[in-house]
């Protein structure tokens, strides 16, 4: 017997876990199809699956790709399974996942890999869709473009515990940059906020977040720098009113991540 419980429900994305509850006996089907694109983790326990000729055992921390079409038989060794699974299942529409060819060859071609430490930490952020659900789906199409050959290459992944504490840690930061993206910072000081020293402090948020934390508030300020010119500001109250200090350098970095210059962004703000 198999139980999902729901995390987020909407139309492009469902976050979920499987289990079984207890007492009850399972019997695995011959065959079981899937009619779209998802991905689940294991987080406890272990179990088999069989596609076609191949087989993969699944511990903790390993990652399951379906695709739409795909045949796939399950095997648990036990009579009362203990395994425990995180599932995203994406879709209709699936647009964003026929523009990932990497995801779809390896669902294909290799359907068990292990997580890395990046996609474990986004998997935590997509459990938290109840309370957050704009940031759950973030992470859930964020997941997409981090699964590709050697994506765990160099890094050994964390402990659920030892992740746990960092992924709060770095949330808690990312907090303080959302929020306080018009004052100066310091990686001195956010790495002490975060219990860390500043090198290691940058290598757990840079391998977690995706990029390091002067790349997050850059980040963060040009969007808010894009928020402001929408609502009328002029490109440079845009520009110092989200933090930056130098006008030519605000102007060069809007330009390069928005592809077009603040003033024209700001014009056609004005006609929406």
């Amino acid at each position: 017997m198999m139980r999902y419980r729901p995390l987020l429900d909407t139309r492009a994305v469902r976050v979920g876990r499987f289990d079984h509850p207890g007492k009850h006996e399972h019997q695995d089907p011959p065959e079981e199809f899937s009619g779209e694109y998802s991905i689940s983790r294991v987080e406890r326990g272990s179990f088999a699956v069989a596609v076609g000729r191949k087989r993969w055992l699944l511990e903790p921390g390993d990652l399951f790709l379906n695709y739409p079409g795909m045949v796939y038989r399950c095997e648990h060794l036990e009579t009362i399974p203990t395994d425990v699974c995180m599932a995203i299942a994406y879709g209709p529409p699936s647009a964003e996942l026929e523009q990932a060819p990497q995801f779809i060859r390896m669902a294909r071609v290799l359907p068990v890999i292990p997580a890395s430490n990046r996609i474990n930490y986004l998997f935590l952020r997509a459990a938290s869709g109840a309370h957050e659900p704009m940031a759950a789906e973030e992470a859930a199409y964020a997941i997409i473009g981090e699964i590709h050959p050697g994506h765990t290459r160099g890094r050994r992944r964390y402990r659920t515990q030892k992740l746990s504490w960092y992924a709060e840690r770095v949330d808690a930061v990312r907090t303080r940059l959302d929020s306080g993206y018009a004052t100066e910072h310091r990686l001195t000081e956010l790495a002490r906020s975060a219990s860390m020293s500043p090198y290691h402090f940058a290598r757990v948020f840079r391998e977690l977040v995706g990029m390091p934390p002067h790349a997050y508030l850059c980040l963060v300020r040009l969007e808010q720098a894009a928020r402001r010119l929408r609502e009328g500001a002029s490109v440079t109250e845009a520009c110092y009113g989200s933090g930056f200090q130098n006008l030519s350098h605000f102007s060069r970095r809007f330009y390069s991540h928005f592809g077009v210059r603040a003033s024209q962004y700001n014009r056609r703000g004005r006609q929406v």
